[in-house]
């Protein structure tokens, strides 16, 4: 278990210092991670592993001074330091309009809109899935995948237009040549 807390110590007169933000987050292998499908996972290349943040908060009179940023930041430097993870991710309610801005200016990809996720009080509400890759860890819509799929279907829409071609080539009629042109009138 990560966790990182961020506390105001400007406080007079001796008070203690006062809890203003705080994230935890945890280890998940990739194969058991429900984004396990959207990092191509190989299980050939060892264990790897994802760090979900499990909780982000900052109160009130501190929000919009950088303080998450800040948390998001280090649970990043976090798990690049650990070789073998590949992507940083996180759930946030479909309404939390504030944290789905901050996720995304910190590149943090949208990959999924989870239905009914969360249930409070009785209600369900709809959740985002967010993942910064990083250590190698990329999105499946990637350049390098797009491109790779560019090329896929190019060549698998040559080699059916040649088939096709092929075809037409043997249900066409075969004219015999003319050897003869006397007798034609030119049209002028």
């Amino acid at each position: 278990m990560y966790f990182l807390s961020a506390v105001d110590r400007s406080r007079p007169n001796g008070r203690a210092d006062e809890l203003i933000g705080f994230v935890t987050a945890r280890i998940v292998m990739t194969k058991d991670s429900e984004i396990a499908d959207l990092l191509g996972y190989d299980s050939s290349k060892g264990d790897q592993t994802l760090v979900y943040i499990l909780t982000l908060g900052v109160v009130d009179a501190y929000r919009n001074h950088g303080i998450a940023t800040s948390l998001i930041h280090e649970v990043i430097k976090y798990a690049s330091s650990i070789p073998v993870c590949r992507a940083v991710y996180l759930h946030v309610i479909s309404y939390n309009n504030p944290a789905i801005h901050l996720y995304k200016k910190m590149s943090f990809k949208c990959v999924r809109r989870l239905h009914g996720f969360y249930l409070i009080n009785g209600q369900h509400y709809d959740s985002y899935l967010f993942v910064y890759y990083g250590n190698g860890g990329r999105s499946p819509c990637s350049p390098l995948v797009l491109v790779t799929f560019f090329i896929t279907c190019m060549k698998t829409g040559l080699k059916s237009v040649a088939a096709k071609v092929r075809k037409n080539e043997e249900k066409m009629v075969k004219w015999p040549k003319c050897k003869e042109t006397r007798g034609l009138v030119p049209l002028d």
